[in-house]
């Protein structure tokens, strides 16, 4: 049975898109960094619901809105290789991106249209900043953080609902992501792939149809568009990413839960 191509493909942002968790990267002080991130990867892992340690983190770093701001830059320069180039092939193939994050609005809108995704095809959670913090009436420092939209993108369990809600094009849909709030949105997609080249999450690798092994998201290109797309690609703009793809997946970036999807990939 031959490879069907996925017209609409969502990613996660943080460790996949790019290899830092921005609401981690919001603290100098190693100390709490440490906390923040060991809360972050307990809700990653799936031992804590996302929605018990969402504004907990937030709370703790009590970040400025210049320094929620910086986290775009920690994005662009921890972009996983090839995630430029793959959302430049996809959207030349027609492929309609997506962003589906739990990390801060702000930073993920600029980081994902530096990506090439439109910012109305990112969604994110939006903080909130106390107008009356620090020395306001001059100007001389930011306000800092005072609360964030609840909703779905600060749960475990809501990324589905987003999808649901945001996605309306027709046609089949694919999502990459390392956490267990990207598995438990995979009811809303047609296909859902783990990408371990960050963070290999066991809960997570063990229960996707596919997991991405490398480093390089470029295998990506092959699952969203077909393997013979992809050799298509060879000798024009995106020639050096499709080489890049059918390399890895030479070297065993692509690795199958399910016998049925291996069978149909590796037919062509």
């Amino acid at each position: 049975m031959r490879w069907r191509s996925y017209p609409v493909t969502l990613f996660d942002c943080d460790s996949t898109l790019s290899a830092c968790e921005g609401i981690d990267e919001l603290s100098a002080d190693a100390r709490s960094q440490e906390a923040v991130a060991a809360l972050t990867e307990s809700a990653m892992e799936g031992d804590l619901p996302l929605e018990d340690i969402y504004g907990h983190r937030l709370s703790l770093l009590s970040p400025t809105k210049g320094e929620i701001r910086s986290v775009r830059s920690k994005y662009k320069s921890s972009a996983v290789p090839d995630a430029q180039a793959v959302i430049a092939a996809l959207a030349e193939s027609g492929t309609e991106t997506w962003i589906i994050s739990g990390g801060l609005l702000e930073p993920v809108v600029e980081f994902a249209t530096w990506l090439g995704v439109p910012p109305d095809r990112v969604r994110a959670v939006e903080a909130h900043f106390d107008p009356l913090d620090g020395d306001w009436w001059d100007g001389r420092s930011e306000p800092r953080y005072a609360t964030h939209d609840d909703g779905h993108l600060t749960t475990t369990n809501g990324k589905a609902d987003v999808i649901r809600n945001s996605v309306t094009t027709e046609g089949r849909r694919l999502l990459v992501g390392d956490g267990v709030s990207d598995l438990a949105a995979s009811t809303e997609v047609d296909l859902f792939v783990a990408y371990a080249g960050v963070v290999a999450r066991a809960a997570v690798v063990s229960a996707a149809p596919v997991v991405i092994d490398s480093r390089s998201i470029a295998p990506v290109l092959a699952l969203a568009l077909g393997p013979q797309r992809v050799k298509e690609l060879i000798g024009g703009p995106h020639d050096p990413v499709a080489r890049t793809c059918l390399d890895a997946i030479e070297d065993g970036a692509l690795r199958f839960n399910d016998d049925r999807l291996a069978r149909r990939f590796t037919s062509h």
